[in-house]
């Protein structure tokens, strides 16, 4: 299901953490990937359920 999800995502998590710490947040690589896994899935979850009927 990862790679699948992978295939259209726009953000790495280089971006994320660049984009994070402008906003004075501080997180690593790994957990900058941890996020973005778990964004990219509730954005889906979130078209699936009020999207696609």
């Amino acid at each position: 299901m990862r790679n699948i999800l992978q295939q259209k995502r726009n953000i790495t998590p280089e971006k994320a953490v660049k984009i994070l710490s402008k906003s004075g947040i501080n997180i690593d690589k790994n957990d900058a990937e941890e996020v973005l896994e778990l964004m990219y899935f509730l954005a889906k979850l979130i078209v699936d359920q009020n999207f696609k009927k």
